[in-house]
């Protein structure tokens, strides 16, 4: 079953869900530590040779694929970084995404006005 985070302002807000989504929140909550509710980072995945191989660093190329991490982030990779007791990665297959109000993604596919042609140049 699908599992929804709904974040705002970077940080997680609410885990809504299946039981999948039970687990998730029991998991994140025994943690104790608010760090792991902040976003570390969201990729798009917009490789359309990608294909699924359970490999971390080729799925998440995967066209219309996004991978999600909550929780620590070193210092180099934004101001002062994310401080937490671990980190989570995941990788949505068929995402449908909103950024400020706007959708990119439904389902995998490019909606945004911007990218729609550069979708199509990519055989999308």
């Amino acid at each position: 079953k699908p599992i929804t985070f709904h974040v705002k302002k970077g940080v997680c807000i609410e885990i809504s869900g299946g039981e999948e989504a039970k687990l998730a929140r029991k998991w994140l909550d025994s943690l104790n530590d608010p760090g792991m509710y902040h976003e570390a980072h969201l990729c798009y995945g917009f490789n359309p040779g990608a294909r699924p191989s359970g490999i971390c660093v080729e799925d998440e190329r995967i066209w219309g694929v996004t991978e999600w991490g909550f929780g620590h982030q070193g210092i180099q990779f934004k101001a002062g970084g994310v401080s937490a007791i671990s980190h989570l990665d995941g990788i949505c297959l068929n995402s449908s995404v909103w950024q400020d109000g706007e959708q990119v993604l439904s389902e995998g596919q490019v909606v945004h006005p911007e990218l729609v042609e550069l979708a199509r140049k990519l055989g999308k």
